[in-house]
């Protein structure tokens, strides 16, 4: 029966994930290249937002690629893992070339089949400790996409405040300059409009920050949640293998029913621990009834000469 499962278990390859995420990296480009000039109706929307403040979202934009080319690698990592999987299943001696250097996800289960001369069978134990292994380098590998994400979430907040600062200093410095602006009133509605250019460049880093800071966490974000599905069908597959490959002990006083070894480990060790619970509590209760009847003579006895003194007086 274990045999069967084991063939029946297929490892699904992430190329529909990474599939999904380069139509929906396709779509972000068409919206893209409609709001720019070169589109059918063209429009400078993106080019100026951009020169708001090309440093902080030049900046978000290489963290933007970072997060992209991140999570194309988690996929590609799944995708070796499988096929390090699928080699030793197919009795590759892990030894050789080709699986000598398995990827960092399963590097630790490599190493415990490696260790189990091919089709041995894998104790309960160990079967737990590859699953644990497997599931704690995904967490952290994941990890690294959340922060990306919420980095770039934190750039355009960051943006945002600079731009709403520089728009309050350079209000309170155009108010100002009313105040000592003399001439006639035409003069001062024109040095006021000239003056309200610099709020208003202010609040266009503000808001183009928030643009490519949400934009980018918005992909991003798009990305981790393929990547993390590509991951966790890979574990459920994996758990399904070793499923197969584990040890089980029939216990025919049970009518023939499976029992895994550690369950077995584990049932025993807790009757030992119950008899030892047993037995010391037994002596403990043999020793407290040997106290009690040692002070139950020594009343005895003190009764017995009392009566002796009061018998003698008499």
């Amino acid at each position: 029966m274990a045999g069967s499962r084991e063939r029946t278990v297929r490892f699904a390859r992430p190329g529909r994930y990474v599939l999904n995420m380069l139509i929906f990296l396709l779509l972000v480009a068409a919206v893209v290249f409609y709001l720019s000039p070169f589109s059918p109706q063209p429009t400078s929307l993106l080019v100026d937002a951009f020169a708001a403040n090309t440093a902080l979202n030049g900046l978000i934009l290489f963290v933007l690629f970072l997060g992209i080319v991140y999570h194309f690698n988690l996929t590609e990592t799944v995708s070796r893992a499988v096929r390090w999987i699928e080699g030793f299943r197919d009795g590759v001696d892990p030894t050789t070339r080709r699986m000598r250097n398995p990827p960092a996800l399963i590097s630790a289960l490599s190493q415990l089949l490696a260790d189990t001369n091919f089709r041995e069978r894998f104790s309960p134990e160990s079967t737990r400790s590859m699953l644990d292994s497997v599931g704690t380098r995904m967490d952290e590998g994941r990890e690294m996409g959340r922060y990306i994400m919420n980095l770039l979430v934190f750039l355009g907040l960051l943006g945002t405040f600079w731009g709403l600062l520089e728009t309050v200093n350079a209000v309170a410095a155009t108010i100002s300059g009313l105040a000592t602006t003399g001439g006639n009133a035409e003069d001062a509605v024109a040095q006021l409009i000239e003056n309200l250019k610099e709020p208003l460049s202010g609040m266009g880093t503000a808001f183009s920050s928030s643009l490519f800071g949400l934009g980018g966490s918005l992909v991003v974000g798009f990305l981790d949640l393929q990547a993390g599905q590509a991951q966790n069908r890979f574990y459920t597959d994996l758990e399904d293998w070793l499923a197969g490959q584990t040890e089980t002990i029939r216990s025919p006083a049970n009518g023939g029913k499976s029992y895994a070894a550690g369950d077995v480990a584990d049932l025993t060790e807790a009757i030992a621990s119950l008899e030892t619970a047993l037995a010391a509590n037994t002596e403990t209760q043999i020793k407290a009834s040997a106290g009690q009847n040692a002070e139950l003579k020594d009343e005895i006895r003190a009764l017995n000469r009392t009566l002796i003194r009061v018998g003698g007086e008499e």
